[in-house]
């Protein structure tokens, strides 16, 4: 089993990170927080602020940005500066561009890069059910192989390096729409009298169905925690992402670019560290200001 380099342990990492060390793999855990680090440390595994000098033959980062995973691997105190490192496996989601410079940068130093960004939110984190969706060589996706199968339930590779960060960025886009469009469809159904726990059973049994009526709206919404894991800060950094791929693709893509619209404003109405289950309150409040949301999407119109 190889030894592992984890930076980052927020929210999803940490846990990401626990299922590793539950399952008896070699491990380290870099973090710029102390709370961070401080289940980590109190297994007695190596952990630091800067990743440099821990051990870990397959670094694996879980990190807000492309930018931080750069910094966290080549910057000041970068865990690829001093140390031989076998496999570098991104697990964020970043834009494909800044992958495929990162891997160039790192073939060089003998390193080869995967990136695996992962589907399921925090439950799936703890559970050990996230979907990743893996980029990169065939040979390096075998030796990380069992790695992944410690903290995923469905692991796929997807194609070179970069066709993770694409496949994830479209991934979330359609979680974007599904989102939105179910939480309206509940709020309308609810003020024509009709129960949500009722109708959100209905949804996920028809061609309704989606993550978001099985999943966000009778587990984050309903119980009004509005606690999913996930900004909307990050969550409209992804679907910037699917845009600016829809433009690379030279793809016309209204639903995408309203979609945009909708949760960047959502995002400076309510705050980008809010919860994206939270959309449900700015919808379901006309004094929140919904109408500006829909006045926000190109071309988006007041229902008549």
């Amino acid at each position: 089993m190889d030894s592992v380099l984890f930076i980052g342990a927020g929210r999803m990492g940490g846990l990401m990170a626990a299922r590793l060390a539950d399952s008896g793999v070699p491990l380290a855990v870099a973090d710029l927080s102390e709370e961070a680090l401080a289940p980590f440390r109190a297994r007695g595994l190596p952990v630091a602020a800067q990743a440099a000098g821990l051990p870990g033959a397959v670094v694996i980062t879980m990190l807000p940005t492309d930018r931080h995973v750069r910094a966290a691997l080549l910057g000041e105190g970068g865990a690829c500066t001093r140390l031989p490192r076998e496999v570098v496996v991104d697990m964020s989601t970043a834009a494909p561009a800044s992958t495929l410079a990162l891997a160039s940068d790192l073939e060089g130093r003998g390193t080869m890069v995967l990136d695996a960004p992962v589907s399921g939110g925090m439950a799936g984190a703890r559970a050990g059910t996230l979907t990743a969706m893996v980029g990169g060589a065939p040979e390096a996706f075998a030796r990380v192989r069992p790695l992944f199968d410690r903290m995923c339930g469905e692991v796929i590779h997807v194609g070179p390096v970069g066709s993770g960060h694409v496949i994830k960025a479209l991934n979330n886009y359609l979680s974007a729409a599904t989102l939105w469009s179910a939480t309206e469809a509940l709020i309308v159904g609810e003020r024509l009298g009709l129960d949500p726990e009722v109708m959100l059973k209905v949804w996920s049994a028809g061609s309704g169905k989606s993550h978001a009526t099985e999943v966000k709206l009778p587990n984050h919404v309903l119980t009004g925690t509005y606690d999913f894991g996930q900004t909307l800060e990050l969550f409209c950094k992804d679907i910037s992402i699917a845009g600016d791929l829809a433009r690379r693709a030279e793809a016309q893509t209204p639903t995408l670019e309203a979609l945009l619209a909708f949760w960047s404003a959502a995002r400076d109405r309510l705050g980008g560290q809010e919860d994206i289950t939270a959309i449900a309150r700015l919808i379901g409040d006309s004094r929140l200001g919904g109408e500006s949301i829909l006045a926000a999407a190109p071309e988006a119109k007041e229902p008549r």
